[in-house]
């Protein structure tokens, strides 16, 4: 090192009048910068910018966590700390370089660049291949040392990874690291990632780079040669089967390196770029755009493809700009259920990944989770605390124990990671979130439900007089057609009562409900599901109109017999399309297996509830004792969630009123509750009582 870097090198880099890094020697070949605050703040310039902007969205949504938390839960609120640029400007960053780039530094002093960051698998010793030698100081083979160090394209472009550039004996840095780790992989130049465990045959890395976007324009789509199939296949098996894909952290630090952002998709310079391993311990490098356009061609190619491939998972959550100027977030559980499907060794990490890849401005300080059901609880209690609903609409047949207590919250099976986004809310209605008990003002529909009886049923021969038909939706890519009618197993005669039930409570509860159920279900369910994504849009079956003529008829005259107001005149077009929906086999989350009809006004209005999901506990005790409730919080809210809760007053003498959940269930068609319950409150006959500070337990 010449004299004047050495004198550059021996102040403090922490030290705020100090604009250069310190330089440490990392062995023969290599050495490590640790960067001023001046330099970090330069580098982590765009990513900090909202953390201090007091009315920003993220520093809003920030302020509204931390309130909730402290009003439901203390404990639970100390366990979270707030991030500032000052906390992350305070914590040590430093970058590797090879030793011939230090003359790079005479003229600028030591002061980097940019930086490029290392995604990979830390190689346990189950994952350590026999005869595999970490070159140098690195924990990987020299071979991708060599294809990581050839990325960078100026001497004072720095790399950073973990192993090497955190401070691996303690614990404090380890933490504030982490906290950190949106931050580094939000601003580095290019996020490199190592796929140690693909190996590539000379015919696959062929095909690689044949089909390179930059050589061979995509044009709606590559159409591989017969004789290209066979290797195609191969190299999909195997980039989907790396293990990468299956690592929580890993996930983390592609989703924060935002691939989908214009910058990082248009500029090839900030593209992520795919190392894997070609014969002879040579390497192959593929950009991001260029992966993700490949591997999505086996759907079109493969019989037997899955719609998403492993890496699709990095869209999860993920809000349009225009929704996001619009004040929406996207949803913190879809983000939960995307990283509980990786693998990660310390469970409070998720909780530290989740915040991230969330933008919550907060970092988990501990203690240590000891179960899932710990970190469920606690990701759930962070989601509400944002205004995140998708916690209370939650429901599982088993009832969940937490520190082998029951709990009000539960966990469903399938980890969703579709679940729509939220705005950030205040959450009056909620007063107290604990891991046993929840408690919040509900809307308890107070009379009894009437079940749809097979007699019931004898207006709906008149419209469907055979076996209900199946009306599967289209793809609007042709190939796949074919896909669409597998995914649905059951048969028409399987769907056959349970969509003339729910027929039946239409014309029962006439054309009022119908209309409001049908407005209800084209504006959270048709529009933002059906017609978006891999199906074209929803439209009439033209097998239907005579059915939906006989449906209008049957509609019209109850209607006018229970004196109930008729709306605009419903059109034949409409009604044939309603008929569609509900012959749609997607259709059959909403219809369930039985409809309940619940009156829910003075007036004898009615709503449904269909598709219940109860727990052991629901035949515990008589049938009436049985009571159905709706969080405030989930009045006037998208149809799609579980917004019924099915209660049972809690056992034991209690001097406040107890109940346990047992239950959850979809609610259609319902007119303004809230309101119905203000207006009625003290009448004799009221359908519906808003009771506050309800205290639910498991």
């Amino acid at each position: 090192m010449s004299e004047s870097l050495q004198d550059l090198a021996s102040h403090d880099s922490s030290d705020p009048s100090h604009r250069y890094a310190i330089h440490n020697p990392l062995g023969p070949s290599f050495f490590q910068l640790t960067l001023s605050s001046a330099n970090k703040a330069e580098i982590f310039a765009e990513a900090l910018s909202e953390l201090d902007k007091d009315h920003s969205q993220a520093s809003v949504r920030t302020s509204v966590i931390v309130e909730n938390l402290q009003k439901w839960n203390p404990e639970a609120a100390s366990r979270f700390g707030l991030r500032s640029t000052s906390t992350v400007l305070s914590t040590p960053f430093r970058l590797v370089y090879p030793n011939c780039d230090l003359d790079s530094f005479g003229e600028t002093g030591l002061y980097a660049r940019q930086f490029l960051t290392i995604s990979y698998c830390w190689r346990s010793p189950e994952f350590l291949p026999d005869g595999y030698e970490r070159h140098d100081i690195w924990p990987i083979k020299k071979s991708l040392v060599d294809a990581v160090l050839a990325e960078k394209n100026h001497p004072r472009v720095g790399i950073w990874i973990d192993q090497i550039c955190i401070d691996q004996s303690s614990a404090l840095d380890k933490q504030l690291s982490i906290a950190n780790m949106d931050i580094i992989y939000r601003s580095c130049m290019r996020l490199v990632v190592l796929l140690e465990d693909v190996f590539l045959s000379e015919q696959e890395v062929q095909l690689v780079q044949k089909y390179d976007v930059s050589q061979r324009p995509y044009n709606g789509g590559w159409k591989f040669e017969s004789s290209e199939i066979e290797t195609f296949t191969s190299f999909y098996e195997k980039v989907n089967a790396a293990r990468w894909w299956s690592r929580a952290w890993c996930f983390h630090e592609m989703c924060m390196h935002r691939p989908w952002s214009e910058r990082r998709q248009t500029d090839q310079r900030f593209n992520a770029t795919f190392i894997l391993c070609g014969p002879n311990d040579s390497t192959i490098k593929m950009k991001w755009t260029n992966l993700i356009l490949l591997m999505g061609r086996a759907i079109h190619v493969l019989p037997n493809a899955q719609i998403w491939w492993k890496g699709q998972a990095t869209i999860s959550g993920i809000i349009k700009p225009e929704d996001q100027e619009n004040g929406w977030n996207g949803s913190i559980m879809a983000r939960y259920n995307a990283i509980s499907a990786k693998s990660c060794r310390f469970l409070q990490d998720r909780i530290s990944i989740l915040i991230n890849l969330c933008g919550l401005g907060l970092a988990y300080k501990g203690p240590p989770l000891d179960t899932e059901e710990e970190l469920w609880y606690l990701s759930s209690l962070l989601a509400l605390a944002s205004g995140d609903l998708y916690p209370l609409s939650m429901m599982d047949r088993q009832s969940m124990m937490l520190k082998e207590k029951p709990t009000w919250i539960s966990k469903p099976d399938l980890n969703d990671t579709t679940l729509p986004g939220y705005k950030i809310r205040t959450m009056e209605g909620i007063h107290r979130v604990e891991e046993r008990e929840i408690e919040m003002d509900m809307i308890f529909l107070d009379a009894s439900w009437r079940s749809i009886k097979e007699k019931d049923l004898r207006p709906t021969y008149d419209i469907f007089p055979d076996t209900i038909t199946t009306t599967h939706p289209a793809s609007k890519r042709p190939e796949a057609q074919g896909q669409v009618a597998p995914n649905y197993t059951h048969s028409d005669a399987d769907f056959d009562i349970p969509r003339r039930r729910f027929l039946a409570g239409c014309i029962f509860n006439g054309v009022m409900f119908t209309g409001r159920l049908w407005e209800q279900i084209k504006r959270d369910v048709v529009g933002p599901n059906y017609n978006a994504g891999n199906y074209k849009d929803l439209s009439c079956n033209p097998a239907f109109y005579k059915a939906a003529k006989a449906f209008l008829a049957h509609l019209v005259p109850v209607s006018t017999l229970l004196g109930i107001a008729h709306p605009s005149p419903s059109t034949m077009e409409d009604a044939a399309l309603f008929l569609t929906w509900l012959t749609d086999p997607r259709s059959m989350y909403y219809i369930g297996l039985r409809t309940f009809r619940v009156p829910c006004t003075m007036r004898w209005d009615s709503t449904f509830i269909t598709s219940l999901t109860v727990n052991e506990q629901f035949y515990d005790g008589p049938d009436e004792k049985i009571q159905v409730a709706v969080p405030t919080h989930l009045l006037k809210t998208s149809c799609i969630p579980l917004r019924v809760w099915i209660l049972r007053p809690a056992n034991g003498d209690q001097m406040k009123e107890k109940w346990r959940i047992i239950g959850k269930a979809l609610l259609l068609g319902e007119p303004d509750l809230l309101t119905e319950a203000m207006e009625s409150a003290g009448k004799p006959g009221a359908k519906v009582i808003l009771r506050e500070r309800t205290v639910i337990g498991g």
